[in-house]
């Protein structure tokens, strides 16, 4: 319960952060040059659009795990996960146990 606060936090950071990079990663020199809005830990590859879905919009302000106090591995992580008709999905939100990002996800598939 302490750390339902900072998880808030990062996330509302997280969220107002987020239109700017969908303006900064159409040009992926300028998110790296920004640093906030690169992926220092897993760069992109591939196509430019392949590269601004990871940084836009898959990892925005991915950087941001990197300041300190922000990460934290044994921090809690909530996590769910449902098959519905053959088909798995899930939501999770927290801190990632081996890294300590914080994470705030859904998806179809296994985590």
């Amino acid at each position: 319960m302490r750390y339902i606060p900072l998880f808030l936090l990062i996330q509302l950071a997280n969220l107002c952060l987020f239109p700017l990079g969908l303006l900064v990663c159409l040009y992926p020199r300028l998110a790296k040059a920004s640093w906030i809005f690169w992926n220092s830990v897993d760069v992109p590859t591939g196509s430019w659009g392949s590269q601004y879905v990871w940084l836009a919009l898959r990892n925005p302000v991915s950087n941001l795990r990197l300041i300190p106090g922000v990460s934290r591995a044994g921090r809690p992580l909530w996590n769910k996960q449902w098959l519905i008709r053959g088909t798995y999905y899930y939501a999770q939100a927290g801190w990632l146990g081996t890294t300590g990002y914080p994470v705030l996800s859904a998806g179809k598939g296994r985590w």
